[in-house]
């Protein structure tokens, strides 16, 4: 998520909200290799900051 220019909300969610809704990270083959997408869960601490959130790979 983030705020545009003009104050409304944004959303990125290739998968749908669904995923959004349910705290689930899934990995995108679109965008990043799976290596790439481990790595960035992994220097960003997703698990660690939200505990409840689920992280998957597709």
């Amino acid at each position: 998520m983030y705020l545009n220019e003009n104050g409304s909300v944004g959303v990125v969610a290739p998968h749908g909200l669904g995923d959004l809704f349910e705290l689930r990270v899934r990995h995108n083959p679109l965008r990043a290799t799976a290596a790439t997408y481990l790595q960035r869960v992994e220097s960003k601490r997703f698990g660690e900051r939200w505990p409840r959130l689920s992280i998957g790979m597709a």
